[in-house]
Order: structure tokens, then sequence, then C-alpha cells
């Protein structure tokens, strides 16, 4: 039987806890199919980046004591973002849940050292520059006409007609796509970031973005499974394309467009998708058909991505109308 040696320590456990340290790893694994790969990569990172921490401090990571959390929360706030603390704090939740060990998150020390993190950071997130029609349409000019400028083609147009966040957009599938009147096309998005147990939505495409994806998939092709896929020359991989390459897909076509390099930088993955939203709501859309359309749950986010959209649309509308403020007379 172990035996329990008592010291000063405060953070000294019993050696059964101690080697649980080494299985959180394999407590992970265990999630396997019940989460998505980047919510598993998510606790992996997060917790790793904990335990290294601990380390360096000669510090327990598991089980972590309330006081352990809260300094790491302090730490760790001076550089991260308050997403990213609330993710790092659920993947501490995580770990020790499935190891069956004391929750320190819920202490109110933890909770005080997160709020006091919280109200020394401004809450609002940096934005994805949106990649409205104007935009995506230099992109597409860009893009040559080769067998992987076919395919960026489509996968530009497809992501903004859909509204699909990058890992929606690569698990797109030739099977789920249906003809529908004057040549447009819908696709099924079997499952979302917010969407864990697929019940799937549709999304639309225009009759000009069908005829730049049957091209891709001609010359490609591609008669099933993976709309978008890995081109090395003249071969076209079988798998799907990893959501990090959406990414570079977008920046390096702004960068062959000449775009201006801070809007190159602001660019990423998700602008079709912010993009989109934006012009929806300058072509008359609501919030709710926009919801629609994109697969969102809630109007926060949405909300965001449109709103320099509607401030500018309450400006005409303000100009129109003549009931903006006049200027002073001399």
């Amino acid at each position: 039987m172990d035996s329990v040696t008592v010291t000063q320590n405060p953070h000294k456990i019993e050696p059964k806890n101690r080697r649980s340290g080494q299985n959180w790893r394999s407590a992970i694994a265990r999630l396997e199919g019940a989460y998505s790969e980047n919510t598993l990569r998510g606790y992996r990172a997060d917790f790793g980046l904990f335990e290294e921490w601990c380390k360096s401090g000669r510090r327990i990571a598991l089980p972590a004591s309330p006081e352990t959390v809260a300094a790491f929360v302090a730490h760790d706030a001076e550089k991260s973002s308050p997403s990213t603390l609330r993710r790092r704090l659920a993947g501490i939740r995580k770990v020790h849940r499935l190891l069956r060990l004391p929750n320190p998150v819920e202490d109110e020390d933890v909770l005080i050292a997160l709020r006091r993190a919280l109200r020394n950071k401004p809450r609002r997130q940096k934005q994805a520059c949106g990649l409205t029609r104007e935009l995506r349409d230099k992109l597409l000019a860009a893009c040559p006409d080769t067998l992987l400028g076919l395919r960026n083609r489509a996968l530009i147009c497809a992501g903004y007609d859909t509204l699909c966040r990058r890992a929606e957009l690569v698990s797109l599938r030739v099977e789920d796509l249906a003809q529908l009147e004057n040549g447009a096309m819908s696709i099924l998005v079997r499952r979302a970031k917010n969407d864990p147990f697929g019940d799937g939505r549709y999304g639309y495409l225009t009759p000009q973005t069908v005829e730049i994806l049957k091209a891709w998939l001609s010359a490609a092709s591609i008669q099933k499974d993976w709309l978008f896929r890995k081109v090395s020359g003249c071969r076209i991989g079988s798998n799907a394309l990893h959501p990090y390459t959406v990414n570079l897909i977008i920046k390096r076509a702004a960068d062959t467009a000449g775009l201006d390099p801070d809007v190159v930088q602001s660019l990423s993955g998700h602008s079709m998708r912010v993009g989109a939203a934006q012009d929806l709501m300058s072509d008359g859309g609501g919030l709710l058909s926009i919801m629609r359309a994109g697969g969102w749950k809630s109007t926060n986010i949405i909300a965001r991505y449109v709103e320099h959209t509607e401030i500018a649309l309450l400006g005409q509308m303000r100009r129109s109308s003549g009931s903006g403020v006049s200027p002073p007379t001399a």
C-alpha cells in the first residue's frame, strides 16, 4: 500500500494521484468520436501548456489546487485573449473530470482571478476582414487557369455562397449536391461547429458558382467524395483539404491580386463567411435570413459581422431622407 508522507508542501499529493498525471492524454483519447478533432486538439494543447507552466514553477498540475489555477490565469492573462483564457480553463476542467479528480476551476479564487483578468482586457475580439463581393471578384481574377487555379476559384465561390466555416467548406462532398432551377444548386453542410450531432443545413450555390465548380470537378475527374482536395502538379489527392489550407489559399490569392499588404494580413478562411453576411445585409437581407444562410444559432456574432454595414445603410437612409444634422452656420 502506498504511504503518504506529510510535509510542509501544501500541494503534496498521494502517489496514485501523481501517477494520474501521466494518464491525462489517454483520458482525452477516450473522448474520440464524441467531440470534434479540433476540440480534442485544443484540450491537449491547453492542458499541455498548463502542465509545462506548473513544471516550470514546481507546482503540481494533477490534481491542481485552486491557488495554482488562479495563479496560472493571472500569468496567462498577460498574453491571452478572454476567449483563450476560457478555453484554457475548459481544458483544465475537462482533464480533472475525466480523471475523477476534484475540479479546481469552479473554486471562487479561480473565478475571481478570471473576472479580474477579463476586466483588464477588452472583451471585443478582432474580426476577420470581410471578403465582400468586390474583394472576392479580385481574388477570382487572380486565380490562374490551371488545375490549382480552378480549385481555388471554386473553393472561394463555394465558401462565399454557402457562408461555410473553413472546416465545413473542406468537408463538402459531391454526393450532397442537388440541382435546383435556373442552373443553381444546393449542397448539404453535414456538420458544423455549432451542430455537433449532424442535423445539417443546406447551402445555396449560384449558377455562376455552379459553372466554376463543374469546371473544377471535370478537370480533376472528381465524381464522388470530397469536393476540394490537394493538387500537386497534375495529381489530385484523395483526401479532403485541411481546414488551415483555406487560409493559405485566400491569402495567396489576395497577394497575387495585388491587394494592400494590410488587407492580405487581415484576410483568413473566415473572411468569406463574414463578407457574404455583410453583402446579404447590404442587399436587404434581415438578420434572421442571414442566420439561416450561415447556420448561426445566435444573433450575437452575426450582429457584430454586419454592424459596420448596418451603420453605412443607416447613413444612406438618413442622407436620402434629409434627416441628418445640418452643419452650423457662421
